[in-house]
């Protein structure tokens, strides 16, 4: 049982290991082209070799032939013993040992009459003597009868042992009066053998070099990977500073550097998040906390009776204040998922900005700020919404009558384009830090924090307005010349240009 599961365990890791897959894959496809190529080589070898075999017996076959023809007649193709026939059994034997091979003559009937082995043999009574070896020799007629139609290549059972056979006919005054036959072993089955011992020995040696070098390429693939798996399982626990090595310019580089951007984006998302969830407790715990504190001293008898409108007051003003500071938030939410629906008109966007100055009245009147500008305003007609530019402008003047100093001033100017319009808003005061300009738009940023002017603000306004103004293809900035005046410019189509949440930067 646990042979089996152990079993069991190695197939699965084979089954989801890369290497064991490439390996495995390389190693069936190696052995298939090798066997391929083998067997292809095998045959190819073999049929040289028999090509090389049978054209040196045929050119020997044919030279006995012709030296039998010029000595002999068909009268003498038989074992009657003669000077001529002892010579012809000698060339035999020479060629024979020379090529190692059998060569012999036979009758028109198939019968060995001449051999190597006859060279050596004294006559017995006028004939030639007896060749054990051939004796039981005869060439069936089918060999014989190709032959004789122009002579015999092939392979047969000699004796047992598959040999090649050579065959030529004997001519004499264009008659044949007899046969000449060369064999030869084959000796397939050994170089056969030769072949697949070498084709062996290099399938092991390529094998074994190429298990390195997939062990090589497929560690090297499988490391940014496994980096990135731990990577995903950091990351599932909240913590976003792993990060893969990036090695060469290929496309696991390439992916590796995108796991990267996206860990930093993450990273990025998870800290604006807890930022998020940090500010807005804490916005939303401190008017509570107040509004908590003087209904509490109210209803105890802490705070005095003829005190109590005075601070339900300042009760009510805390309620806008979170009011505000929800809508604030909900607007964003609504933006940032792209659920904020738009309703473009065509209205005039300097009536529009006269219009909520007069909402800032009575906080102009107390700090005594003017008002410079308006009278070159003149109407000018975009297609927005509405409501949305509304909310720009206003949060935009709220910002500068909140940090105009007391007798300063406010200067708004409108520069109109063919298709777009440019609006400044500069006020008097307190300027903005160079390196703070970029940040002023940010999710509750606030500017100079230290000073403490813009203690009741959540640091929404501002970026709530630089969406807004973008998600109709506009664009705004702010700018700060000196510290005692600061500007804020956003420049908006006069048709509707809408732009996607994923536009929007």
């Amino acid at each position: 049982m646990k042979q089996k599961i152990k079993d069991t365990l190695k197939l699965r890791y084979l089954n989801n290991n890369i290497f064991a897959k490439y390996f495995i894959l390389f190693a069936s496809i190696f052995l298939v082209v090798l066997t391929i190529l083998g067997t292809t080589l095998t045959l190819l070898v073999n049929a040289y070799t028999q090509n090389e075999n049978t054209k040196l017996l045929k050119e020997n076959t044919q030279t006995i032939a012709n030296s039998i023809n010029s000595t002999l007649i068909v009268q003498d193709m038989n074992d009657n013993y003669s000077v001529e026939k002892e010579m012809i059994c000698s060339t035999l034997y020479i060629i024979s040992n020379s090529i190692d091979a059998d060569i012999f003559v036979c009758d028109v009937e198939g019968n060995v009459i001449m051999c190597k082995e006859k060279s050596e043999s004294m006559p017995f009574l006028g004939k030639l003597p007896e060749c054990e070896y051939h004796s039981g020799y005869n060439v069936g007629d089918f060999i014989l009868k190709n032959v004789y139609e122009g002579g015999y290549v092939g392979k047969g059972s000699v004796n047992g042992q598959l040999s090649y056979i050579v065959g030529c006919p004997v001519y004499s005054d264009n008659q044949i009066i007899g046969s000449v036959f060369a064999t030869a072993e084959t000796n397939a089955g050994s170089l056969t053998i030769a072949v697949l011992r070498m084709f062996t020995a290099s399938a092991l040696a390529c094998l074994a070099i190429g298990f390195f070098y997939i062990w090589r390429l497929t560690k090297n693939f499988v490391r940014p990977l496994r980096q990135m798996s731990e990577a995903a399982k950091q990351f599932a626990i909240g913590d976003f500073s792993y990060r893969v090595k990036v090695r060469g310019e290929d496309e696991l580089a390439e992916l590796g550097r995108a796991f990267n951007d996206m860990a930093d984006a993450l990273d990025t998302l998870e800290s604006s998040r807890r930022s998020f969830v940090s500010n807005v407790s804490h916005e939303l715990r401190t008017p509570m906390t107040s509004i908590g504190g003087f209904i509490d001293g109210i209803l105890d008898g802490t705070i005095p009776k003829d005190k109590t409108d005075y601070y339900l007051n300042i009760v009510s003003g805390e309620i806008r204040r979170l009011s505000r500071l929800v809508v604030a938030m909900l607007n964003m939410s609504k933006i940032e998922s792209g659920s904020f629906e738009m309703k473009p008109t065509n209205f005039d966007i300097s009536g529009q900005i006269i219009h909520i100055l007069l909402t800032f009245e009575q906080k102009i009147e107390e700090n005594h700020i003017e008002i410079r500008g308006l009278e070159n305003l003149k109407p000018t007609y975009i297609v927005a919404d509405t409501d949305m530019i509304y909310q720009v402008i206003y949060n935009i003047f709220d910002n500068a009558v909140k940090f105009t100093n007391e007798g300063g001033y406010i200067d708004v100017s409108m520069i109109e384009e063919n298709d777009s319009i440019e609006v400044h808003i500069k006020n008097s005061g307190i300027g903005i830090n160079a390196d703070e300009l970029s940040k002023v738009f940010e999710r509750f940023y606030k500017v100079d924090k230290s000073r403490s002017l813009d203690a009741k603000g959540a640091g929404l306004g501002l970026y709530i307005v630089k969406m807004m103004v973008e998600m109709h293809g506009g664009s705004i900035w702010a700018k700060s010349e000196d510290d005692s005046s600061a500007e804020f410019i956003f420049k908006l189509p006069k048709s509707y240009k809408p732009i996607y949440k994923k536009e929007i930067k």
